[in-house]
């Protein structure tokens, strides 16, 4: 509630300063919500001692209430939710100053879904939402790394270890990160859910490319589970190598998950295609997919 807000924000300057006395280049995050008004209380009441928001992103059964598209469409919500922080921020004058952190992220689903194809076009469209959101989104993670509650992304019993399909998308984008975001303009065919919005585009696309412009990142997240996406990628502004890269995560249905008996269910299949300023992929239907372009 609103004085709960006033008293933390109270207590974390008094720690902040306290902090700050003895070490002036400490970094400090502060606890934000999904709920507006805290953050606007704690913002107005400590913004001037905060570098990072914190915000917790939780989703599952209770929330899609028995539509799976709910699922797909949820980490659009989370892009026009992080546009309402940042007017907060500008509002306040702490634009560009206060990032968020998004420092713990998951599922609450039953574990065969948990760690199902299903949950990988989540974890990657929310990804993709993170790096369009880069201005203020600095720092996420999923939760759990190791076991913990179900979301742990490695599950490891006495005599075994496997991998969820959401590991396999961390994997997949940590080892493809550009470092500046290119424009994008996506058309895909669309879907309607029950309790997230209408038109949601099937195709999450993002462009990025590496400091030196050598290499392009396109990372496509294909979230329908009936159809491939036969997709023209046109690049402007810089002229492709006659080979690309095609690393996606993908399985023969959107329910085969991994498991102790079979940890390799879904995993990252690569293979080359042919690319130039305009060329089509096929993206699988309920894929992932990286795919890594060469400039000349």
């Amino acid at each position: 509630g609103h004085s709960d807000a006033e008293t933390y924000a109270r207590n974390y300057n008094r720690y902040a300063q306290a902090m700050r006395a003895v070490d002036p280049s400490i970094k400090l995050i502060a606890v934000g919500d999904n709920d507006m008004k805290w953050n606007r209380t704690v913002l107005r009441e400590a913004g001037r001692n905060i570098d990072y928001l914190a915000i917790h992103h939780y989703y599952g059964r209770r929330e899609m209430q028995g539509d799976p598209l709910n699922l797909m469409a949820r980490p659009l919500f989370f892009e026009r939710f992080y546009r309402e922080v940042q007017q907060l921020l500008s509002e306040f004058g702490f634009a560009g100053r206060v990032k968020l952190a998004i420092n713990e992220w998951g599922l609450d689903l039953p574990s065969e879904r948990q760690y199902s194809m299903e949950s990988a076009l989540y974890g990657a469209r929310l990804m993709n939402v993170f790096e369009r959101s880069g201005e203020i989104v600095e720092m996420s993670a999923v939760s759990d790394l190791v076991n913990g509650w179900p979301g742990g992304i490695i599950q490891a019993g006495r005599h075994s270890v496997f991998v969820s399909p959401i590991y396999l998308v961390n994997q997949l984008y940590a080892e493809h990160r550009g470092d500046q975001l290119l424009a994008t303009s996506v058309n895909s065919p669309t879907f309607n859910t029950s309790r997230e919005g209408a038109n949601i585009p099937y195709l999450d696309a993002i462009v990025s490319r590496t400091a030196d412009g050598k290499t392009i990142f396109i990372k496509a997240v294909n979230t329908s589970q009936t159809s491939s996406l036969l997709t023209t990628i046109t690049i402007q502004g810089a002229i492709p190598a006659a080979r690309a890269e095609l690393k996606t995560v993908t399985a023969p249905s959107v329910n085969v998950a991994n498991d102790f008996s079979r940890p390799d269910a879904v995993s990252i299949q690569k293979r080359t295609l042919p690319s130039g300023r305009s060329f089509v992929v096929t993206l699988p239907k309920h894929s992932v997919s990286v795919i890594v372009l060469t400039t000349r």
